[in-house]
């Protein structure tokens, strides 16, 4: 019963990611989430109160995704805090590989789940300030015990941040789309200079 439960649910947010990316969240009903997801509305009630929880959930899913693949990316490796480089391109590109594996899912995390809603917002910033709390913890090991970042941490953080969205929004419009690596290798020195080392 569980298992059925889960599997509805992923039906759900996998049906939503795709036509909420294919033809955007304002032009997409509930009845077309659970028509695209082979459910019915009375199972979608049984998982989400409305249209925007399972946007919500989706955008929640994109995230975890792409936090989970920066983590085994760096799984096993040794940063090197002469040259953070080679650790950074690997972070950035197993997070924007993630997430611009399917463009619905980019178009889902960075375009259509702006300006939705007061709640929505709210909830973008709770995540955007998860991730400076990442970039910030993870500093040190990049720089050296001592490291910092550049300024104040959560505009530093902030504006990296701000930078992969706008790269990101600009990639989905691109026709022809550009390789991930492309917007990897224009973050990679951004991220790299907001790392200040102690002097030694």
């Amino acid at each position: 019963m569980t298992e059925r439960k889960a599997e509805r649910r992923q039906r759900f947010l996998d049906a939503a990611i795709h036509i909420f990316g294919e033809r955007g969240y304002a032009n997409c009903s509930l009845a077309d989430v659970c028509a695209a997801a082979g459910l019915s509305k009375r199972q979608f009630y049984e998982e989400f109160q409305t249209r925007e929880d399972v946007l919500v959930a989706a955008y929640d899913q994109i995230q975890n995704d792409a936090g989970t693949a920066l983590a085994t990316a760096l799984q096993g490796t040794e940063p090197d805090p002469a040259d953070p480089t080679a650790t950074v391109t690997r972070a950035l590109a197993a997070f924007l590989g993630s997430i611009g594996s399917d463009p619905y899912r980019a178009k889902v995390a960075f375009v259509e789940v702006v300006g939705v809603s007061e709640r929505m917002e709210k909830h973008r910033r709770e995540r955007r300030h998860a991730w400076i709390e990442i970039i910030r913890l993870a500093v040190p090991p990049l720089g050296g015990a001592n490291a910092t970042i550049l300024g104040n941490p959560e505009l530093a953080a902030s504006a990296l941040i701000g930078a992969i969205n706008g790269l990101a929004h600009e990639w989905l419009l691109s026709d022809p789309r550009p390789p991930v690596s492309d917007l990897v290798e224009v973050l990679v020195p951004m991220a790299v200079s907001l790392i200040v080392r102690a002097p030694a």
